[in-house]
């Protein structure tokens, strides 16, 4: 449970690459407003006639790129980010392009992937003097080492990230991850705390896409401290969220939590039921690092007398 429940944190820090980029197309303008709206679904369609009007536009495909990535449609997602990547030399344009890149990477679970893109971003970033993308970057970074297992080498990169963010809204997302560092280190207060201040932060600034995430992780520590019925609040409500804006993986995140849940209170069947909804999503949107894992704990489960 603590991997696939800790790993796609970086949703926090997807930022917005548009004000770097100098637009004249209209249809790629309408998929950038639709997707700081948290519209999704409408920004992907909006990105998709902008595509085909201007199919060497990188700025049309990075739009739908990583709209598609945020409604976790991973193969998509990728296939226009690289095609934005292959269709500018603009050195800015790149920085913001690497980060989506290892954002998608690291979704599907090619974590060295990811790293290297990460990488790229945040050597960019550092040239060209911008913060906010240092800070991202170096938070990503940090997740990255977090997946590998290398704990206090993520909790240094989050902190090094902490130190560059000015306004409190950006801080919501490393206040997630350093949760999910203390989760993992066994100190549940602390990571509820931290979970608490993340949710907090980006419901006041009405990032509810965000506050939803946390809420499943949150959810997922009090499975750990067999508080039962906070945990299958926090799941709940984070499901409807991420549900809401049409977030397959982390709805698909939300069913294996749940299933967890269901197992502990020793109800096989369903456990097994969301389990099977958590590794259908996972197929579809091409998770299959994931979806496989989940697989191996359905078979683990029908193996259980």
């Amino acid at each position: 449970m603590k991997k696939l429940l800790t790993f796609a944190l970086l949703v926090f820090l997807s930022l917005v690459a548009f004000k770097n980029f100098a637009f004249a197309q209209p249809e790629a303008v309408a998929c950038e407003n639709f997707y700081k709206a948290g519209d999704y679904r409408r920004a992907i369609e909006a990105g998709k006639v902008a595509v085909q009007k201007y199919p060497n536009s990188p700025y049309a495909h990075y739009c739908l790129g990583e709209s598609y990535r945020m409604v976790g449609e991973f193969k998509l997602a990728l296939e226009h980010l690289k095609r934005a990547e292959r269709l500018t030399s603009n050195r800015g344009d790149l920085m913001y392009i690497y980060n989506q890149i290892g954002l998608t990477y690291g979704a599907m679970g090619y974590l060295d992937d990811a790293l290297l893109y990460f990488s790229r971003s945040l050597s960019l970033a550092r040239d060209l003097g911008n913060r906010i993308i240092q800070a991202s970057a170096l938070n990503n970074i940090a997740m990255i080492y977090n997946r590998k297992g290398e704990l206090d080498k993520a909790l240094g990169f989050y902190e090094e990230s902490l130190r560059l963010q000015i306004d409190e809204k950006e801080k919501a997302a490393t206040y997630n991850n350093i949760a999910v560092i203390y989760d993992k280190k066994g100190n549940y207060q602390r990571a509820v705390e931290y979970f608490q201040k993340a949710i907090e932060i980006s419901e006041r600034y009405g990032y509810y896409h965000g506050a939803s995430v946390g809420k499943l992780n949150l959810g997922n520590t009090y499975i750990k401290m067999k508080d039962y019925e906070k945990a299958e609040k926090y799941l709940l409500e984070g499901l409807r969220g991420v549900k809401k804006v049409g977030d397959k993986y982390w709805e698909a995140v939300g069913y294996y939590a749940l299933g967890q849940l269901y197992i502990d209170k020793g109800d096989k069947k369903t456990a097994k039921d969301y389990l099977t909804s958590a590794y259908n999503l996972l197929k579809s949107i091409g998770a299959e690092r994931d979806a496989e894992k989940v697989l191996s704990d359905i078979r683990e489960l029908e193996e259980r007398k």
